[in-house]
């Protein structure tokens, strides 16, 4: 597995009646990674409310080429958004050409394109003499709309050693409300990192908890759990402590635990997931698993590895937009549907359908807030081309569900004689658990205990013991089937006390290895209960045709 960088994985929010560690899971697996190496920084796409402003149906294109802002190649930063791609090689959208200088330090909105799907800006940022092979980045990079309200969105930016500058793409779900809207897009605050690394003397012999002071950079300490997998496997949980930092500065740092051979090259973990919320905003957590023979190799040494700031440039670089849509308005396709689907939930309906230049859209209808869409991968077929797509989750409970799939160069003016097909493939259910099936845990102590249960149909393993006078409670199963379970919890009187999930199982990868953690925990018995379970189904698949041959 690539490493998966995890930025601002759950926020927080106002209580609710029990910690939903599923859905935060849900939201770290929508994370896509950070490439130091190639100075790429992926920031997750910002759920939305989505307006949507086409009255019928057209399938007739009308655009205006772009030329004069296409000497620059974006297919390299554009190279996983192949809707955004297809629009810019096609030429459509708009010439913005408009720069911002301020301090040396110049940004240009090169091209624009809105459709009923979402708005994108192309652009570029040449750091000047302030450049010094860092990596840069933004305390903000917003946009604005007529109002001065926000619209959220998300960047990603490159850099581009032929032209010495950043390119990069704003991507937004907003939808112009009108044909042409005035907004204003600001980057505040350029800030530039470097990595950098600090030696911890870690040693893999020693199942102890080990700590480690940083001093440095707004670092604090650094703590290091180890836990026995298997006879091969070690899992290593960093926890990073922070001091005097704010949070868009704990989120730069991307800190790891970095493990190096004798010619201090990096070693990769079979799995490394980072930036996983810790107890208290002021923390981070990261999980890596390694074979023993790795950690144990002669010349293999640890170090920290993050992103130390090494100068900013204050101030903001902002520019007034005029954007239009009478480029792609009419070049969408949005049609009304109303398709039972209960092979993916039951009284689940594809209600709507909305296809432009980039994306495709399809909106499902649930009878449930939140629910979860079983399946895992989706694909779109269009006339013989497919896409692939995912699920956009909302913030706000919503019955609504977001299937989004990036477009790739068709003709949108034959697209309505096409058959479409959706597939989605790896089943993944939830259920939840028995209020009245406990697993009583007895001599809890410093030595692992083990137990076997039968639960619901499912023999679950269970592992349970004192560490730092914290509980662990592990649970697994020999039954591929069983996805495992994402949290335990007890009661204490009659308030629920629920364990801090403390592995990162992403569903769909066949590993059901699960493991909660219960702070300042003293009695020697206990009797949990089970919040929720899934089952796995990874080789099923479903196809539901959206439209026929002869339609």
């Amino acid at each position: 597995m690539e490493d998966e960088k995890i930025r601002e994985a759950i926020k927080k929010t106002p209580s609710v009646t029990y910690p939903d560690f599923d859905l935060m899971w849900n939201k770290i697996e929508q994370n896509k990674e950070w490439q130091q190496g190639s100075k790429t920084r992926w920031f997750q796409r910002t759920n939305l409310s989505k307006t949507a402003v086409i009255a019928g149906i057209s399938a007739v294109m009308i655009s205006t080429p772009v030329y004069a802002a296409i000497h620059y190649n974006w297919s390299d930063v554009l190279s996983h958004k192949t809707g955004i791609q297809s629009v810019w090689e096609q030429g459509l959208g708009q010439n913005i050409d408009q720069s911002v200088n301020k301090d040396g330090i110049t940004l240009t909105v090169d091209i624009a394109f809105s459709d009923e799907n979402r708005t994108v800006l192309l652009y570029t940022l040449d750091p000047g003499t302030a450049y010094k092979n860092e990596t840069v980045s933004y305390d903000k990079v917003e946009l604005f709309n007529s109002d001065g309200e926000i619209i959220q969105g998300n960047y990603e930016q490159r850099w581009n050693a032929e032209i010495g500058k950043y390119q990069g793409y704003f991507e937004t779900d907003y939808v112009l409300r009108h044909k042409k809207e005035n907004l204003h897009f600001a980057i505040t605050n350029v800030v530039l990192t470097e990595k950098t690394e600090v030696p911890l003397f870690y040693n893999p012999a020693n199942q102890e908890t080990q700590t480690f002071e940083i001093k440095r950079d707004g670092i604090s300490t650094v703590r290091i759990e180890t836990f026995e997998q298997s006879e091969k496997d070690t899992l290593l949980n960093t926890t990073v402590h922070f001091e005097g930092l704010d949070q868009r500065q704990r989120e730069r740092t991307w800190t790891s635990f970095t493990v190096l051979d004798a010619n201090n090259n990096m070693i990769r973990g079979s799995k490394n997931v980072y930036g996983i919320p810790g107890t208290s905003p002021d923390q981070t957590i990261s999980e890596q698993l390694y074979t023993k023979k790795q950690l144990t190799a002669d010349g293999t040494h640890f170090a920290l590895s993050y992103e130390r700031e090494t100068g900013r440039i204050s101030g903001e670089w902002g520019m007034d937009l005029t954007l239009s849509k009478s480029e792609l308005e009419n070049s969408t396709i949005r049609e009304q549907l109303d398709l039972p689907v209960p092979e993916l939930r039951e009284g689940s309906k594809i209600t709507e359908m909305i296809v432009t230049p980039s994306e495709v859209r399809l909106m499902i209808t649930n009878q449930e807030k939140y629910a979860h869409l079983p399946f895992i991968d989706y694909e779109l077929e269009i006339g013989g081309k497919r896409l692939t797509g995912g699920i956009n989750y909302h913030k706000k409970p919503s019955k609504k569900t977001e299937l989004r799939f990036e477009m790739m160069n068709m003709d949108l003016t034959s697209l309505h004689e096409q058959p479409i097909t959706l597939t989605a493939k790896k089943r993944v259910e939830e259920h939840k658990g028995n209020e009245e099936t406990s697993i009583r845990l007895s001599s809890i102590s410093t030595k692992p205990q083990h137990l076997q249960t039968k639960y619901g149909e499912f023999t679950v393993d269970w592992t349970y013991y004192l560490k730092d006078e914290q509980l662990y409670v592990e649970s697994s199963s020999q039954d591929p089937t069983f996805g495992g379970i994402n949290q335990t919890y007890y009661y204490d009187g009659k308030e629920k006390i629920y364990g801090k999930p403390s592995i990162v199982n992403f569903r769909g990868e066949g590993t059901n290895k699960s493991m909660d953690v219960y702070e300042n925990f003293a009695p020697d018995q206990l009797d949990i209960f089970v919040f929720m379970y899934t089952t796995e189904h990874l080789n099923e698949k479903i196809t539901v045709p959206i439209r026929q041959n002869d339609q």
